[in-house]
């Protein structure tokens, strides 16, 4: 590994203070810096900035920053980004954090369980797409076999999922690990 981890993802937008309080919800996180840069001409430069950090353990740090542009082009496509990820400890605190988005008014655009992750994909105000997910092994090299399956490699999407049934299951007292395998 040369240790390079993700350090920070940049959006702009137009929707500067829904979108810090999306971001703010979701890594429930206080907006940790916030500026405001010298005014420019450039519609490119930022006119507000955020910062929301969430993992700091140096040499590295982990942050989401948003900047607000006042021309970002085609509002309804993120130009260049397609989707990022983020990954929770466990599966429960994946279902856990799927309660809390819904109590804000957020829900998945889509959940599955892709084999190695269970991941629940959820767009944004602006609409960039956020998987937020969790490893379903415990060890590298189980993840690693798993992957080498026929049934893997055949279905890298791996099966859909409902969040609801997990967060209904794991109230019941339920193994989270078995409720994502069962069809």
């Amino acid at each position: 590994m040369s240790g390079i981890r993700l350090s920070e993802v940049v959006l702009r937008t137009t929707d500067y203070d829904r979108l810090c309080d999306f971001y703010s919800l979701l890594l429930d996180q206080p907006r940790s810096v916030e500026m405001t840069p010298p005014p420019s001409d450039d519609p490119d430069e930022p006119s507000r900035i955020c910062f929301l950090d969430f993992y700091f353990d140096p040499p590295y740090t982990q942050r989401i920053a948003v900047f607000e542009c006042a021309d970002i082009g085609d509002a309804r496509s993120s130009r260049g980004l397609h989707h990022f990820q983020l990954r929770t400890p466990t599966l429960d605190a994946l279902v856990e954090l799927y309660g809390t988005l819904k109590g804000g008014g957020h829900l998945p655009v889509e959940a599955s369980n892709h084999g190695p992750g269970t991941s629940f994909y959820y767009r944004d105000p602006d609409g960039n797409k956020v998987e937020l997910s969790s490893l379903n092994f415990s060890s590298r090299d189980e993840m690693r076999a798993f992957m080498a399956t026929d049934a893997f490699k055949n279905n890298p999407n791996g099966a859909p999922l409902d969040p609801e049934r997990l967060m209904a299951g794991r109230d019941a007292g339920e193994d989270l690990n078995e409720l994502i395998w069962a069809r």
